[in-house]
């Protein structure tokens, strides 16, 4: 089950000691940005990306799109 807080969610699959994030944060300047990042303990798999929105709707479906693609991963 993805963890979900103010910070955004996060989905932690402890059999592969993975994790991956993703944030909804708007900057100073009122632009909303979609921040995912991802990591494995035992790998050099670390990664982040930051996708510029435009408004926040786009970013909770954009969010909503990649716990779906989470759901389909198993965790």
């Amino acid at each position: 089950m993805p963890v979900v807080s103010q910070q955004g969610q996060r989905w932690i699959n402890a059999e592969k000691a993975r994790y991956y994030r993703v944030v909804l944060e708007k900057d100073l300047f009122g632009t909303w940005s979609l921040i995912a990042c991802w990591d494995a303990l035992h790998a050099l798999r670390a990664g982040m990306r930051v996708t510029a929105l435009a408004s926040l709707d786009a970013g909770i479906a954009a969010r909503d799109v990649i716990a779906k693609q989470r759901r389909q991963r198993g965790k």
